[in-house]
């Protein structure tokens, strides 16, 4: 089974919706032809508690985790809630997993952050045994599962496994023991670097970028929108590293200097255009449009559509989300 491809849809949580409010979009976008709508999990709903709904109010859009932490889950209790959401979607799913932050599996769940590329590895490996329906007994660097097998109704293909990626290590491990990888915060200029990595791994992938995108006659909204938006992730090691890869290192620096001596403002401002332009795409519809299959074009297989907005009015942020989600349809 192809872990993704074609045209994707991350649900705008940002919104903080209710459910059947988040069912609603997942309908309107199925109809809109997108094939797959995608959840995080980042203090906002339950992944498979959303998707769950969201497959009882859909037929044949595909369903996607991108991406759930793999360390406030064990690997017995992923593989249960990625077959009970296979099942209830029909074989609709897709499981991405990742080693989010340390500021989410640390200080938000008090869990310890550590060892993330050899442990998503093994963790990968033990949900797939579990998945394909075998009993498990599994004596491992990080994981000891005995005896185990799904006791429930385990459809069969399983879920495809895909791997949120963003350094040289996690792009190779994506390669070489998951069915895909899920990039994010990356320009369609470094995506066919990236992706080269992910070829050194001996398994046949297939891959996802969310591409932040956003419908509008006002951009400069949307980049002082970007600025802080960005800004929080270039403070954070792991991303301020990949932004150096994709040939941002003198911005990333300068900012942080700026940062590290008190003026957050300054720093966020300090981001020029041309970087944040790269990551966020806004525009009118035809220009959106371009710049978003320039991604498929370097190599992509399911550009994911990730709805923003600078509009502080909710109408009007609305207006530019649904436009965006219009021009974006397949």
């Amino acid at each position: 089974m192809t872990a993704v491809g074609g045209t994707g849809l991350a649900l705008p949580l940002n919104l903080a919706l209710p459910v059947k409010g988040f069912v609603d979009v997942a309908a309107r976008a199925e109809a809109a032809g997108y094939d797959r709508l995608w959840v995080a999990e980042a203090g906002n709903n339950d992944a498979f508690g959303l998707l769950t709904a969201v497959a009882l109010g859909t037929s044949t859009v595909g369903l996607a985790t991108g991406v759930v932490p793999i360390y406030t889950r064990t690997p017995s209790l992923m593989a249960q809630c990625a077959g009970t959401l296979q099942d209830a979607s029909g074989g609709r799913f897709t499981l991405g997993v990742g080693v989010s932050s340390k500021t989410i599996v640390e200080r938000w769940n008090g869990v310890p952050y550590d060892k993330p590329l050899g442990r998503i590895k093994e963790y990968v490996e033990v949900v797939r045994q579990l998945l394909d329906g075998q009993r498990v007994d599994h004596e491992g660097t990080y994981y000891d599962v005995h005896g185990y097998f799904l006791m429930m109704n385990n459809p069969q293909p399983p879920p495809p496994i895909i791997l949120g990626a963003l350094n040289p290590q996690m792009l190779r491990a994506g390669g070489e023991v998951a069915d895909g990888v899920c990039l994010n915060w990356i320009g369609a200029h470094a995506v066919a670097d990236a992706l080269a990595l992910v070829k050194d791994g001996s398994r046949d992938t297939t891959n996802a970028v969310f591409v932040r995108v956003c419908v509008t006659d006002d951009v400069d909204s949307v980049r002082r929108w970007a600025r802080r938006e960005v800004m929080s992730y270039v403070t954070v090691p792991a991303y301020r590293t990949a932004f150096g890869v994709q040939g941002w290192s003198d911005v990333t620096m300068k900012a942080m200097e700026l940062w590290d001596g008190g003026d957050r403002k300054g720093a966020a401002a300090s981001l020029p255009d041309e970087f944040l332009d790269t990551l966020v795409v806004a525009g009118s519809a035809d220009d959106v449009r371009g710049r978003f299959e320039a991604f498929r074009a370097a190599g992509v297989d399911e550009p994911v559509a990730f709805l923003v907005s600078g509009q502080t009015d909710p109408a009007a942020a609305r207006a530019e989300l649904e436009a965006t989600t219009a021009a974006l349809a397949p």
